[in-house]
């Protein structure tokens, strides 16, 4: 072959893979610029609620507002909800690891950055009309302005999900009923300091808590109600505490600093515009929670109010959470604000549902006018009944109430007292087994107990009694909780 024609062969050949190699290297919008993916977290989906509609609005108008020049890709489920999971995602966006993402106002303590954790002041932003009056001021401003040199760049705030109590058992409308309880938290200072001090016990547990339910290791969470919808639960912690908001689950908007300033000034405009885009989405956005209360009264979902001196109670044991915060040279500026911004907004969103829906586990008012005033005939003594999860599954049951343990009943001139020991798979209600998980009075005639809680006021069990060789054996066909107490038949001991 003549030399010549050779090394203007591999000439024309090695042109070729160059300049394939320089058009595969970037892709080209219709300008001609390149085409730069933002690879943005969460720790959850864009709209696990239904009702994220700022964040979905920011996912929309990135590729949107730049004409397809910048792009999105999601890295959904960051953390494995593990209880670190919000801090974790924020780290990763701080160092660059990922380019920006969307974190709820809870996780920027736990990750070293401060200055959100007033917007879970408890009990301060009870309404979406607060909250949204909240991210179009300058609160929201000076807000992010705390995330300087943080190595996260705040975009925006966003309104989020109203944080209710949701409990298994019954509802948590007064501090008595807070006491002792097992209650999840989310990685989240103040949000401990608030179980403490309504006399609950705070434990740090991820997306998984309601297997914490139904095992009995936990006995409620703040959780919102689109999200519990749009999980498919149901009865498993299924007592709201309809009147009582905790905090709402606002959301940031986020970039990373070194990705933004990596940006050119037109696509840090874009970004910027997608996040306000994504904002005002949020405020004129509609938050229908009397049609979801609805939908999940039909699984079985109660919802009972606190009353005017409930909520005045537990507003009182929140105190000092509060004026630590108020405390806090960065938050405490803020917090007076806030206060400020929700006492304007501050009109009742209260749930519109149907009347058997807010009854909550209170007893039936038609049982309330049955109940004698004589003492059951049940012979006093100590009773107990030892009951392993396996049976509890055997029933049919799921163990949520914690109906496994070793319960000891007590009966004393017409007085009762339950106790009750775990198990090696939890149990006894969820409860602290320190002292008793129930006293009251035990009324009845004939072979009808009525055992009317002292503790829990409202709780009442209406039960068919025999006592025979077997053991002291309750029956109610018509039981809904309190499995503990038909299971099997209580031996007597004492």
């Amino acid at each position: 072959m003549n030399m010549r024609r050779l090394v203007a062969g591999l000439i024309t050949t090695l042109s070729v893979v160059a300049t394939a190699a320089c058009s595969a290297s970037a892709p080209t919008d219709r300008a001609g610029g390149d085409t730069v993916t933002l690879k943005l977290g969460t720790i959850d989906h864009v709209n696990p609620d239904g009702q994220s509609f700022g964040v979905k609005a920011f996912v929309d108008n990135i590729p949107k507002v730049s004409d397809g020049r910048l792009k999105v890709e999601i890295v959904e489920q960051y953390g494995d909800g593990a209880p670190t999971a919000d801090a974790d995602l924020i780290k990763a966006i701080a160092e660059g690891k990922l380019d920006g993402g969307w974190v709820g106002t809870r996780g920027f303590g736990a990750a070293g950055i401060h200055g959100l954790e007033v917007f879970e002041a408890p009990m301060v932003i009870t309404t979406y009309a607060a909250q949204k009056a909240l991210v179009s001021s300058d609160v929201a401003t000076q807000a992010l302005a705390s995330l300087d040199k943080s190595g996260v760049v705040g975009l925006g705030l966003t309104v989020g999900a109203l944080r209710h109590p949701f409990a298994a058992k019954s509802a948590l409308v007064a501090p008595e009923d807070w006491k002792g309880v097992k209650f999840r938290s989310f990685n989240s200072d103040v949000q401990s300091d608030t179980v403490k001090a309504l006399g609950a016990v705070p434990v740090n547990v991820g997306q998984g808590w309601i297997d914490d339910v139904r095992a009995g290791r936990l006995r409620g969470a703040e959780f919102s109600l689109a999200q519990y919808q749009q999980s498919g639960w149901g009865k498993e912690a299924g007592n709201v505490t309809g009147n009582v908001v905790l905090w709402p689950k606002m959301f940031v908007l986020s970039m990373s600093q070194q990705k933004f300033d990596a940006l050119n000034e037109q696509q840090r405009a874009w970004v910027q515009e997608a996040a306000n885009r994504g904002v005002q989405a949020s405020v004129e956005a509609t938050y229908d929670e009397s049609s979801i209360a609805e939908e999940l009264c039909s699984r079985g979902v109660r919802f009972k109010e606190a009353t005017p001196a409930q909520l005045l109670a537990l507003r009182t044991q929140l105190t000092p959470v509060l004026d630590r915060l108020a405390a806090d040279p960065v938050n405490g500026p803020l917090l007076t604000k806030i206060k400020a911004v929700a006492q304007q907004s501050a009109a009742s969103e209260a749930l519109s549902v149907d009347k058997d829906c807010l009854t909550g586990v209170s007893v039936d008012e038609t049982v309330v006018r049955d109940i004698p005033r004589t003492a059951a005939a049940i012979p006093d003594g100590t009773y107990r009944v030892q009951i392993s999860a396996d049976e509890v599954l055997a029933a049919g049951l799921d163990n949520h109430d914690g109906n496994s343990g070793i319960w000891t009943l007590t009966i004393r001139r017409g007085k009762y007292e339950m106790r009750c020991q775990p198990g090696d798979s939890g149990g006894c209600g969820g409860e602290s087994p320190i002292g008793p998980v129930d006293t009251g009075n035990l009324r009845g005639k004939r072979d009808i107990a009525y055992l009317v809680s002292e503790m829990h006021p409202g709780d009442i069990h209406k039960l068919q009694w025999m006592l025979n060789s077997s053991g002291l054996r309750f029956v109610n066909p018509h039981q809904t909780r309190g499995w503990e107490l038909v299971l099997k038949p209580w031996q007597k001991i004492d």
